[in-house]
């Protein structure tokens, strides 16, 4: 039974909610400003927020007795108060009837310019680019079909689990081909509450064997096979000995399910208190949007940038290959090395395929990037993935094998991220943000 205190709605033990909901505070402005082509194009670009699971707009935190904007919130926050948004549309979905009252109430009490009746009426005749839908994801989903959304991100934040039935629903209707750009999904995962439980939800059982589990937890497998959308993780998971290496797990099995769909899947994580651990997961088709993203987390949470020295790996590279670098002089480098430096440097998770826009942007001719991609492979910097994706079966995928990379040029992967902790004041993360805008431009 959800409860509201006043028009919020009421989240019991979860600190945890008013970070999530500062991070996506701080991130819609910034995935706004560069999508809709920022200062230098006028913010002229369609754009669109699409919040899956909108509550209220508001939370109320138990644990600390206030009431903070939740992420639909700061979307409708982004849109009233932000100059150069009129191409910004924002579409708040929330299928349950109570939840959707109180939203109305929140938008009328913290923003009486926007108005309801347009927002809920007819989509042909919405002035305001502000949609209200209190329906079915599947009835949402034919609805804003008839929205001209452009670069779009959608939000799943459901109170425990997204199934994966979901997830298919609106990449399948989003996406009609291969890799397709211009769509990211952010997807909130309650990580550590899988193997520590919480409040009246059990922990996942220690061992992958059915019959030695409680009724209250084959419960909780039920709902971790409809996130996952197959129960084919039971092993991989259950059977390992810590709830780290566990948690580990269940990110890494949710990333290759997100990879049917998207080429880059990154997990941000925070910890909003000691042994408790959430991702917030990006998923995006293009290499940029996920670089800034993960550069922009990188500079919130003080993990170090990753800046390996590309100098002395092309020596190495050179001493090895001679035989693709012959000819060049100064600075040229043959487009094999290119290729490898910018997945090594630019590629979330070492992945690849043929038609990635960076590597399009390297060597224009298909039959010549393919067979430069076959090179990577035969010479071991690329590893084939055992991947499908949603459209093309019969487009390979790779990988980099960090086994050959770090053995042969000397180059070590990433280091993982830490976790993005509370405290981090508004004020902070507004200077992180405008300055790395003002970098990027």
């Amino acid at each position: 039974m959800l409860e509201f205190k006043d028009d919020a709605i009421c989240l019991s033990g979860l600190t945890g909610t008013k970070v999530k909901s500062e991070t996506i505070g701080r991130y819609y402005p910034f995935w706004w400003k560069i999508t809709s082509g920022g200062p230098r194009r006028q913010y002229s670009l369609n754009t669109a927020i699409v919040e899956l699971n909108a509550a209220t707009g508001e939370i109320y935190i138990d644990d600390t007795g206030e009431t903070v904007l939740g992420s639909a919130g700061h979307a409708l926050d982004l849109k009233v108060n932000t100059p150069h948004t009129e191409k910004l549309k924002i579409v708040l979905i929330e299928n349950n009837s109570d939840c959707y009252f109180h939203l109305k109430k929140v938008i009328k009490r913290r923003w009486p310019s926007v108005s309801i009746e347009n927002a809920e009426g007819s989509i042909q005749e919405n002035t305001s680019n502000i949609y209200l839908l209190n329906t079915n994801l599947d009835t949402a989903l034919k609805k804003i079909s008839e929205i001209e959304l452009g670069n779009t991100i959608y939000f799943f934040d459901p109170l425990r689990s997204v199934k994966w039935e979901s997830i298919e629903q609106v990449a399948s209707n989003r996406m009609a081909k291969y890799y397709q750009t211009g769509t990211e999904f952010l997807i909130f995962v309650f990580t550590s509450d899988w193997f520590l439980g919480r409040d009246d939800f059990v922990a996942l059982p220690d061992s992958s064997k059915k019959s030695t589990w409680i009724i209250e937890e084959q419960e909780t497998v039920q709902e971790a096979d409809n996130f996952f959308g197959d129960n084919n993780w039971r092993n991989d998971i259950l059977s390992q000995p810590n709830a780290k290496l566990k948690q580990n797990g269940l990110i890494e099995q949710y990333k290759r399910r997100l990879y049917k769909w998207f080429r880059y899947v990154l997990p941000l994580p925070f910890s909003p208190k000691q042994n408790q651990l959430f991702h917030l997961i990006f998923c995006s088709n293009y290499e940029a949007g996920i670089t800034m993203t993960k550069n922009m987390f990188i500079k919130l949470t003080n993990n170090p940038k990753y800046s390996p020295d590309s100098q002395q790996a092309y020596r190495l590279f050179k001493i090895r290959h001679s035989n693709v670098c012959r000819g060049l002089r100064g600075n040229r480098r043959p487009s094999e090395w290119k290729i490898l430096w910018k997945i090594i440097t630019n590629h979330e998770g070492g992945r690849c395929d043929l038609y990635c826009r960076d590597l399009r942007s390297i060597e224009r001719f298909k039959s010549n990037r393919k067979r430069m991609i076959e090179w990577l492979k035969e010479e071991s910097y690329l590893i084939k993935e055992e991947i499908e994706n949603a459209w093309e079966k019969d487009i390979p995928n790779f990988r980099l094998n960090w086994n050959t990379v770090k053995t042969t040029i000397k180059v070590d992967p990433p280091l993982s991220l830490n976790p993005l902790l509370p405290g981090f004041t508004e004020k902070e993360s507004k200077e992180i943000r405008d300055n790395y805008w003002e970098r990027f431009y």
